[in-house]
């Protein structure tokens, strides 16, 4: 199977919520678009483009088939639409991006906030404390073989909603760019092999994606911390949580291996263990 490496810029247009733990009344964001975010938001918009927003099974046929043909790195923050900006490289990162939101639900009968819903939102600004506009970078990969056209895709990518909280106009980004490239964002070596798309790391090195820790697919030769892998998937009928939850790597975990590790890019753009596909299978 063949595969086209594109460089994703987005610029953002308003906040940006990705859920990622409460802590007291603060709803933390992630520091970054994990792949199955942007999975999800072009598994939608890809739906409703086709009429079929009304059909709870057509989301899931819809996201089986992104799954077929595309792979995703993970969008990361950028100040100059190019290098991300990573919270493990800059000590200024949560000062220059983050703000929150305070709000609460109200009691109409009362005509007064509802008692105990008072919480606060973090969220990525769309432009950073000294007023720079703030992009979104990554990589995306599609197959030859894809079911989902170009001009589709790429209709898709120029329309997204990211993140959570869409009701109070967050998450709108604007395409800038999604030109071919031949290195993974980091500067990761890219290499094909039957369906995988695979990334070469060395020792020291970070890794920008999830990666898993536990199962089969677990990658050897990485250090760092550790945490599940859970959230809201939607079904035929509506939403369930994660029913096969995964321990993985977090983003910013550094290769320990001597030798380096080789990955694949899974699902979700986690990455995985490289299965032996001989190469052109």
């Amino acid at each position: 199977m063949a595969w086209t490496h594109y460089r994703l810029k987005f610029r953002m247009i308003s906040p940006l919520f990705v859920g990622f733990r409460r802590s007291g009344n603060l709803w933390e964001t992630r520091r970054y678009v994990p792949g199955k975010v942007l999975w999800a938001a072009l598994t939608a918009r890809l739906t409703r483009d086709r009429g079929l927003g009304n059909r709870g099974e057509a989301y899931v046929t819809t996201g089986t088939n992104v799954h077929g043909g595309f792979r995703f790195g993970y969008l990361w923050p950028s100040l100059d639409g190019a290098e991300p900006y990573l919270p493990w490289e800059h000590a200024d990162y949560d000062y220059q991006l983050l703000h929150s939101f305070v709000s609460t639900s109200v009691d109409v009968a009362r005509s007064a906030a509802l008692e105990g819903s008072l919480h606060e939102t973090e969220y990525i600004a769309p432009r950073t404390r000294t007023g720079d506009p703030v992009y979104l970078v990554g990589d995306l990969w599609v197959a030859s073989a894809s079911s989902i056209t170009e001009h589709e895709w790429r209709s898709t990518l120029a329309n997204l909603r990211l993140g959570g909280e869409l009701k109070y106009g967050w998450g709108r980004v604007e395409l800038i760019g999604c030109d071919s490239a031949s290195e993974a964002l980091g500067g990761f070596a890219v290499t094909y092999a039957g369906d995988q798309v695979r990334l070469s790391l060395g020792r020291g090195q970070r890794i920008y994606q999830h990666a898993y820790a536990t199962g089969t697919e677990a990658v050897p030769g990485l250090s760092g911390s550790i945490e599940p892998l859970v959230g809201r998937e939607r079904t035929p009928t509506g939403y369930q949580l994660t029913q096969d939850v995964r321990i993985a790597y977090k983003p910013g975990c550094s290769v320990s291996a001597s030798e380096g590790v080789t990955v694949a890019v899974g699902n979700h753009g986690v990455l995985e263990a490289h299965s032996p596909v001989a190469d052109g299978a």
